[in-house]
């Protein structure tokens, strides 16, 4: 119990990281970005922003 409180906060940041890249790292779908199998859709302009350009 002892080396537990000692090195706590190494086994809180080893979980940490073990959870960050089994669940995505904060909500960015995790390794590859772009979902499970998801199909990219082709790039039309339609997505960007609508104010005047410079």
């Amino acid at each position: 119990m002892e080396w537990l409180t000692e090195n706590g906060f190494w086994v809180f940041i080893g979980i940490l990281f073990i959870a960050m890249h089994l669940f995505g790292h904060g909500g960015h779908g995790g390794h590859g970005g772009g979902g499970h199998g998801a199909p990219k859709k082709p790039n039309t302009g339609s997505d960007r922003p609508s104010g005047h350009r410079h």
